[in-house]
Order: C-alpha cells, then sequence, then structure tokens
C-alpha cells in the first residue's frame, strides 16, 4: 500500500497499520547481513495484503549488541529504539488508525515487550498495539514438518527463507551447521561469538528454498493470527475501575 498516493490511501481508509522490524547484522559466512531486514520485508507484504493493511517499509535497524565483532552489524540502543518505534506509532495513531501490528523479525529486540505494553496502558481502547514475533512460530513449524532443526540464528529457517527470495546472496558452500553449548539466554554475557565463532546457531545445511517459499507463507498466516487474536481480546475489554486497560 506504500506504493499507492496518499489519497489513495485516504479513500481505503485501513484502521490497520503494520510495522515489520529487521535487524542489518552478521549471518555467519554464508548469509547477508540484511538476512533479517528481507525477511521482514517480505512477510510484511504477505501479512498487510492479507489484512487489508498500510505497510510501513520494513525497518532495517533495532538493537543487535550481541552480533558485536565483526564489521557490518549496525544498531541502535534500546531507548533509542523505544522513543523511535512511540514516534511513528503515534504519528499513525493521529492520523486515524485504531490498529498496529508489529512483526519483530529479530530475536534480539529486548525492549519490545515493554514498549508494547507501555503503548498499550497508555493507549487502549482509542489504539491497540498488536505484537507477532517469528521466532514464536518455529515449534509450530516443525511440528507442522516445515523445519526440521530448531531454529535461533542463521540456521535452517533463515537460510530457507533468503534462498526462497534472494538464492544470488546465499553461499551455501561456506555454510556451517552449529549449536552451542550454552543456552540462549547467555546472550546476555556475552556475543554470540562467544558461543559459536561462526556466528551461527543451527543447522544451515538443511535448508532450501522450497522450504522457505513454505515457511514465509505460513508464518504469514500464523502472523496474522496472532494479530488478531490480540485485537480481538483488546477490543473485548470494558473499563475495570478507572481503566481500560
Amino acid at each position: 500500500m506504500y506504493r499507492k498516493t496518499a489519497d489513495e490511501i485516504t479513500a481505503l481508509d485501513p484502521e490497520i497499520a503494520i510495522i515489520p522490524v529487521g535487524s542489518l547484522e552478521q549471518h555467519g559466512p554464508h548469509l547477508p547481513v540484511m538476512t533479517d531486514w528481507a525477511i521482514a520485508a517480505e512477510l510484511g507484504k504477505r501479512v498487510a495484503e492479507k489484512m487489508g493493511a498500510f505497510l510501513v517499509p520494513a525497518l532495517p535497524v533495532s538493537t543487535c549488541r550481541e552480533q558485536m565483532g565483526k564489521k557490518g552489524s549496525v544498531w541502535m540502543e534500546p531507548v533509542t529504539f523505544y522513543q523511535m518505534m512511540t514516534d511513528i506509532i503515534m504519528s499513525l495513531k493521529l492520523q486515524g488508525f485504531k490498529k498496529v501490528g508489529i512483526l519483530q523479525c529479530h530475536g534480539g529486540i529486548f525492549i519490545m515487550t515493554p514498549l508494547v505494553r507501555d503503548l498499550n496502558a497508555r493507549n487502549n481502547p482509542d489504539l491497540m498495539v498488536a505484537l507477532a514475533y517469528s521466532g514464536d512460530f518455529s515449534p509450530k513449524l516443525r511440528e507442522e514438518g516445515l523445519l526440521e532443526t530448531p531454529e535461533l540464528h542463521a540456521g535452517e529457517g533463515e537460510t530457507s527463507k533468503i534462498l526462497a527470495i534472494d538464492p544470488e546472496s546465499v553461499h551455501m558452500d561456506r555454510a556451517v551447521d552449529y549449536v552451542p553449548d550454552v543456552p540462549r539466554p547467555y546472550l546476555s554475557y556475552g556475543s554470540i561469538f562467544r558461543a559459536s565463532p561462526s556466528g551461527v546457531w543451527g543447522i544451515p545445511s538443511k535448508a532450501t528454498a522450497e522450504k522457505g517459499e513454505k515457511i514465509f507463507e505460513r508464518t504469514a498466516e500464523l502472523m496474522v493470527e496472532e494479530l488478531n487474536k490480540a485485537f480481538s481480546y483488546m477490543e473485548s475489554k470494558e473499563k475495570f475501575g478507572y481503566s481500560y486497560f
């Protein structure tokens, strides 16, 4: 929808805006640093089309200090991200958008939860902000046979998705399978390179373009379901004491 004129968008008068959020960061020796942004952009198009929503172009930079160590990763401070997202969403509210769906396509945005909670606490019921995080759907994708292995970073799922939309940027001959022997929370104690010398956390050798297309389509469906469930939950709330939250 962002390819339309302002008058055309006004005539359509969508009530929902979609904001995909990615990251510019290392993805091992085989994937481009644009991986999270490219995935966010593709999912954003699919979700917005399914929901008839206004699509904000995917944001390429967020918070990713856990990827520090090699050139090419770009981040902002969490407080900056919080304020930037607040400003964007408040500008959408001022224009009459009633609902904002955030598609989080990078796992390291730890300030996203308080951001969404605060926006809803301050603005429900005039504005409802819902979050769909792509990583939450990995167990479902494995259950349905679309993924064979757990997915965290530059593994089977992300590699498959980039193979599906930009195969020339993928170097499968350089792909390294690696699953660290520490849990994900240890990224709070050191960069990913402390846990994985290659910067990979997964099994990219299992990736195929065919899997990538199926993962995109199913993830978009699951994101739409999650956003609609969250919006329905907020719409059903009535005033409790002095609060609508």
